[in-house]
């Protein structure tokens, strides 16, 4: 009895954990909408393409870190079986003075600075704001984070 109830939670620890891990998905059919909660308020729509990081299925609904942390629906992405990337790479453009704001939220704290230059892969966008992670540029320092700028200084390639 005791044998038997250690093995079912390991297996059931086990599954767990492989539940939530995560996996590359790519949203087929934009726009799709990331939402606080299953079911719940919206907080951004995804306008393009992309490809994004999901975890944690709860009823059909997959969290994503984009947009601060939400539930896209299945119905919306498509799980890939490479490791091909749908591009959204963006360039830092039209700074005059100062540095573009990598923000924690549209019009939210100031969490780093973009240079011109800086290259960016746009993963959603909400209204005249884009969700990006900074991929390379003179701004080295803030490779791989992710925030909200203007996209008004962004050009894509």
């Amino acid at each position: 009895m005791i044998k038997h109830l250690i093995i079912s939670t390991v297996i059931t620890s086990l599954t767990s954990t492989v539940a939530q891990a995560q996996s590359t998905a790519s949203v087929f059919a934009p726009p799709s909408n990331i939402r606080n909660a299953p079911s719940g308020e919206i907080i951004c729509t995804i306008n393009k393409k992309i490809t994004l990081e999901v975890s944690q299925q709860q009823n059909g609904w997959y969290y994503t870190s984009l947009c601060g942390g939400g539930y896209i629906h299945k119905s919306q992405i498509r799980f890939q079986n490479s490791n091909k990337n749908i591009s959204n790479q963006a360039k830092v453009v039209g700074i005059k003075q100062g540095q573009l704001a990598l923000r924690n939220l549209p019009n939210g704290r100031s969490l780093a600075g973009l240079n011109n230059g800086n290259v960016v892969n746009i993963l959603a966008q909400q209204g005249n704001w884009a969700y990006v992670e900074v991929i390379n540029g003179p701004n080295a320092k803030i490779n791989g984070m992710r925030g909200w700028v203007n996209s008004y200084y962004l050009a894509l390639f």
